[in-house]
This record gives C-alpha cells, structure tokens and sequence, in this order.
C-alpha cells in the first residue's frame, strides 16, 4: 500500500488515493480536507478581544532570596493612570479566604495596605487587589492575583528521576480544528519530542465521561457499580482518580479550571467537599467570578473576563507557577484545563492561537519541558452548531486533539518507549490507553503485578508499548456510537429510512417515559429525516449481522423546537427490528434553556420542556 509522507507524519493511501491517518483491517480513520467547501460555508474567523487596554499596574515577581512573591508597582503606569510625575499610591490587598468545603471561599480578609515590592504573606493563595491615588479619592485600578505557595509537604528521595506530567487541556477542539484555527500552535506541536495520536478517539459523548475513563479508568456507570453514584454528594472524593496514585508515589499534585458553572466536576454534579489536590483552584475561581467585574467577548456566551484578565490567564499563571515552583526539585502532576472561550464557539480558537502559543513558549523558556511529560489535549470535538451540518461532522466531533510531549533525558533513558509512541501515532488509541500510560508513568522503572490498569478496557494499554497494528474499536473500549473506524455510505432516501428515523423517536419518547419525565419534556415527533448512512463492510468482526441487522446512522429533526439529532442503530429493514442505546445519540443543535426543566446532564439532550415549548404539530 502506498504511503505519502505529510506535515511529519504518515498518511496511509489506498490505491483510489483515499487518504487515512489509521489504515487497517479493522480501523479506518479517514483524512479530512482542512478547508472544504462544507467548512468554508460556517468559517467564521474571531478576532482577540482585550479584557483592558491598560498596562498592568502591580506585576508579581519571584524573590529568590526571600523565596517569597513580591508585588511590584510600574511606576510609568502609575504616572500614566494618575496624571502626575508623583510617586505616591495607596495600594490595599484583601486576602480570599476559602472554606471548609474545597469549592468555597467563604470571605475576604481586612483590607491591607502595602507599599513598593511587597513580599506577599505565605499564607496567601489569592488576593483582590486596588490601587488609588494618594489621597485614596480617585480608583487607579483593581486586580487579582492567584498564588501557587509552598506548603513544604514532604517527599521521599527519589532513587531514580522521575517526569512529570502536565495535562494541559483545551475544551472543544478536534484534531482537524486545531490544524484549520490554530496553524502557529500546530507547527509548535511538531518541533522533536511530541507525538501526534491521529487515532485517538473519544469514548463517550460529551466532557464528563471522556475526562472521567481519563482520569480514573472506568467509565461512571461502572464507576456506580463498583464505586458509587458520582452526581451523589461526596462520591466524588472516594473515586479513585489518577491525582491519588501520583500523590502516593510522593507528586505533588494541581487541578484547575477555568469556568465555574461548566466545571467538570461541579455542572449537575457535586464537586468535591475535601480538596481533591494539594493545589485546587476553584476556591479562587469562586471568589474571583464574585468578586471581580464579568466581561463577554461579542461572541461568548461564557464569562470571558475576570476582571482585567481572561478567565484564561488564571488558569495558565497558576499552571506555570507550579513549574516555576516545584518542577526542577520535585515530580508533579498537574491538570490545567480551559474552557471559557472554546466551549461555545469553535471559532474562537482563531482568536486565541497566539495567547495559547505564547503559554506554551513560556514553559518553553522557563525549561519545563526539561522537566515534563506533557499531554496537550482535548475532550472532543464540535458537538453543536454550524459545524455539525458538515459532511465531516462525524470525525469532527468524535476525533479530539492529543499530543504528548517527552523530554529529552526521557527519550534518552527510554528510547524503546519512545519508539512505542511514535509508532502508536497511526494506530487506533483512547482515553483508557491515556490512563493506561499514566499508570505506566508511575511504575515505569518496574511495573507491579498488581497494577490496576484500565478496568472498562481490558485490551487497553500504555501508549508506551506498541499497539496491536490491527485494532478495533472494540478493542479500544469504543462504542460504535462513537467509533470512526468504519465507512459508512449515504443511502437514498426511502420509506424505510423515515421508519427507522421514526423509531428512533419513539425509543427517546419511551426513555423519558422510564426517567419519569413526560410531566416535564414534550413528546416527540419526527419532522424530517437529513441523512441515513449504512456501514459498508463489518471489518473489525466486532458485530455479526443477524439475518439483516445493519449498523445506520441516522441525521434527523424533530418539531419540537426543531431539536436536531444524530444517532447510530442496528436496523432491519425487513422485519423493522431496531436496537439502540439512546444515552448514546447526540444532540446536534444548542437547546440552552429549551431543557432547563431537568438537571441530568443525558436528560437535557432529549428534553424539550413543555414550559419552553414553541413548536408543536
């Protein structure tokens, strides 16, 4: 078969000069064009908005000498925003004081003055901050500042080195969308020492549960089987997430996020009650989205400014203080994930390519990368809006971004890993095969017997030993519902392609039925079907058609508020049997408050609450 070297990586080519990132027996992952027609219809470049034209008054520094923070007023800002060649101010800080509970902050301490390099206090994680003319009469600007501090927690000499990880991740952003959004990131990731997984491929629908197989290995339904109920209060704190084993084994460990209604861990689920790392942000996230002035940018839906600075910004000064901090003396683990700007608007990640790259720079220059096995990545892809009308919709969505870097001496130590990695980057992987590798990173002098690798992917592995050339999605813990392996091929419309849309409805109708909801969402009914594609050719052997059971996806509306769905089945045309897991199809247009009557996060994809009901047959 030929094969066509491209952008540093290799593209498989059949004989029709089909393009393929995975090519084999069992797996197809096609190429996508960067720039269709299809996308170039719904392209709509952002530009970058500013929180503040100002230049920063108070800029923190790190004191070597007093290992301390220190707070340093630019005194040509100060001459600038008070009109005068004085150099007197009055600066006051109010220190955010947490809670009890991990996501609270409960209140701000007195308001403090203080003067030119101020040595900020060590027990000070967070402060607002406000600076006046000297007669305190005329505001010259407010700020925040979050703080990473030494909490001088212990740690065993390490025998051998051992790297670091840092997840560093972006909401919303398909392989594809990176390369078309943001090219200069693109071309950064391709310097030596990251590898590109072309084949990796969500495992589930929407953020929670693809972090989650991510972090911890199990999918939450079996994580309730075994574990407990994770939307329960305080079932969050007894899952066995990743952080625990990395803290164990003497890391030191940070979490972070940058939306507090969105988070991961806290939109219609309970968040933690004890801290779940030694560095938890959303105390500070709480008090700052309170405390400071909120700003939108034209296209955002989601708090966009935090005070002066992008939501953003937050999150990446306290990612690279915990390496400024620790890195080069200690192991740590860190995840730092954003998803103000990405979540609602795919194209926004145009507008913010050269903040990202300049991130990514930074922990360039400050030698992290000396240091740090970092993961680059994302959730999925596009889920809502222009883009789900594309032809390519379905790669878009379920083909996120995933990139891991490995530093040199890594490299050096463990060529065969290295090795591995690279030859992985063509080859079917998943969210299980990334907490497979983090596992790896733990034991990766010698692994223990009685590791627990990824318990809902048994056939699942560390990215750092070579995955089977010829692997399923089965065998990756992917659900056809989600799988991009297979070709399926438009058919035309017919009868029968509108009696399986149909169908489709009416088990939505009677899974609100068995949730109890039909006082609450609207029935409903399907007002046209968009497409019906087949599946081809059954490669992987994971199905076995039965007498004329087929695998179909099926694009549909129905008319209630015109809710837009996409699904994958098993139909017979002939005898009309269909079989379907609904928690598995997808919602493909924005239904904002159409389902606010309902808190489920799977709910709300096939709610249309009667209240807010404005389109009925």
């Amino acid at each position: 078969m030929p094969l066509e070297e491209n952008e540093n990586f290799i593209i498989y080519k059949k004989e029709s000069e089909k393009r393929f990132y995975v090519q084999n027996s069992k797996c197809e992952i096609p190429y996508v064009e960067l720039f269709s027609a299809d996308f170039m219809k719904t392209y709509k470049p952002r530009n970058f908005t500013r929180c503040s034209n100002q230049s920063d008054l108070i800029t923190v520094h790190f004191d070597k000498v007093f290992n301390q923070y220190t707070l340093h007023v630019n005194e040509e800002v100060l001459h600038k925003l008070s009109q005068s060649k004085s150099n007197d101010f009055s600066c006051f800080y109010q220190k955010i004081i947490y809670g009890q509970s991990a996501d609270r902050y409960d209140k701000k301490g007195n308001r403090t003055k203080f003067t030119q390099d101020f040595l900020v206090p060590l027990d000070v994680e967070g402060m607002l901050v406000d600076c006046r003319t000297a007669d305190e009469r005329r505001l010259l600007q407010k700020d925040a500042f979050v703080f990473v501090q030494d909490k001088k927690i212990p740690h065993s000499a390490q025998k051998d080195r051992k790297a670091s990880v840092i997840m560093y991740g972006i909401d919303t952003v398909s392989r594809t969308n990176l390369r078309r959004m943001m090219p200069m990131i693109y071309e950064f990731l391709k310097s030596p020492g990251w590898f590109e997984m072309m084949g990796y491929n969500k495992v589930a629908d929407n953020t929670f549960p693809n972090i989650f197989a991510m972090l911890t290995g199990f999918s939450p339904e079996t994580a309730e089987a075994r574990v407990c109920n994770t939307s329960k209060t305080g079932c969050l704190d007894e899952i066995p997430f990743i952080w625990k084993d990395f803290k164990k084994d003497g890391y030191l460990t940070a979490y972070a996020e940058d939306s507090l209604s969105i988070n991961t861990f806290n939109y219609l689920k309970p968040g933690f009650y004890y801290r779940p790392t030694d560095y938890y942000f959303r105390p500070f996230l709480n008090a700052l989205e309170k405390e400071t002035m909120i700003q939108y940018c034209p296209s955002c839906k989601m708090k966009y400014c935090l005070g002066r600075r992008l939501a953003n910004s937050y999150i990446y000064d306290y990612c690279r203080q915990f390496m400024q901090r620790f890195v080069a003396d200690r192991p740590i683990w860190g995840m730092f994930w954003t998803n103000h700007f990405s979540h609602d608007d795919v194209f926004m990640l145009s507008a913010m390519q050269h903040k990202i790259l300049n991130d990514l720079l930074n922990f360039e220059k400050d030698g992290a990368f000396e240091h740090t096995i970092m993961i680059f990545f994302s959730d999925h892809g596009a889920r809502f809006g222009p883009m789900m009308h594309m032809k390519e919709s379905f790669l878009e969505e379920r083909l996120p971004m995933m990139f891991i870097y490995l530093p040199p001496w890594f490299r050096e130590k463990y060529p065969q890993y290295a090795e591995a990695l690279s030859q992985n980057q063509n080859r079917l992987s998943s969210n299980f095969d990334v907490y497979n590798t983090l596992k790896h990173i733990l034991n990766i002098e010698e692994l223990k017997e009685d590791t627990k690798w990824s318990h809902d992917c048994p056939q699942c592995q560390s990215l750092f030993y070579s995955l089977p050339d010829k692997r399923g999605c089965s065998e990756a813990a992917i659900p056809e519902a989600y799988c991009t392996c297979h070709n399926y091929e438009e058919v035309k419309a017919d009868p029968w392609t509108w009696q399986m849309a149909d169908l489709v409805v009416g088990r939505i109708n009677q899974y609100l039925q068995r949730k109890n909801l039909q006082n609450l969402c609207s029935n409903l009914t399907l007002r046209v079907v968009n497409i019906t594609e087949e599946r081809m050719l059954e490669l992987d052997g994971d199905v076995s058609p039965i007498k004329g059971m087929r695998h179909y996806h099926t694009k549909f509306q129905v008319n209630q508020n015109r809710a837009e769905f996409f699904a994958t089945t098993s139909y017979d045309r002939e005898t009309e049997d269909l079989e379907i897991n609904v928690e598995q199809i997808s919602r493909t247009n924005w239904y904002g408050s159409d389902a606010e009557c309902v808190n489920n996060k799977i709910h709300k994809l096939f709610c249309v609450c009667l209240s807010k009901l404005w389109i009925t047959v």
